[in-house]
């Protein structure tokens, strides 16, 4: 099993349907393929700016996950990709999810401005992929479903 974590930076305000048929066509396809993981959309402001990212945790076979984040990468959806971390792993943390969903509007949020402000760097240069404090902040929404 290989899983990757990332971090990018929507290109607009996404709207519920348009979030919905991401995650109708991402759970389609990672079933086919073998691929679990999770997704969050975070919209708030930090640093005074409106602003909507994404984290994104897929894994599954290797070879699935490298060509899956090669087609993330290319969606005009958005930008600033930043991979995170990256690598083997034992067991699944997604396992019964072909994509899981969280959305969080940070304006509810006030505590987890200052996370969603921490450098890219920060965060992966901390732990490894099962134990890197970005995949651990994903699996909270998983173990508490």
């Amino acid at each position: 099993m290989y899983s990757l974590i990332y971090t990018s930076v929507a290109t607009t305000v996404m709207q519920p349907a348009k979030l919905i048929e991401i995650l109708k066509y991402s759970r389609d396809w990672n079933k086919d393929h073998d691929i679990t993981g999770c997704l969050a959309y975070i919209e708030g402001q930090i640093d005074n700016t409106h602003q909507c990212r994404f984290i994104q945790v897929l894994e599954g076979p290797e070879q699935e996950v490298i060509s899956l984040f090669k087609n993330i990468k290319r969606d005009t959806r958005h930008g600033s990709i930043t991979l995170i971390k990256q690598g083997k792993i034992k067991n699944r943390n997604f396992d019964s999810w072909e994509m899981g969903f969280e959305k969080m509007i940070l304006d509810d949020n006030p505590v987890l401005q200052s996370f969603f402000k921490l450098d890219p760097q920060v965060l992966a240069a901390h732990g490894d992929i099962q134990n890197n404090m970005l995949m651990e902040f994903m699996k909270t929404f998983y173990n508490y479903l």
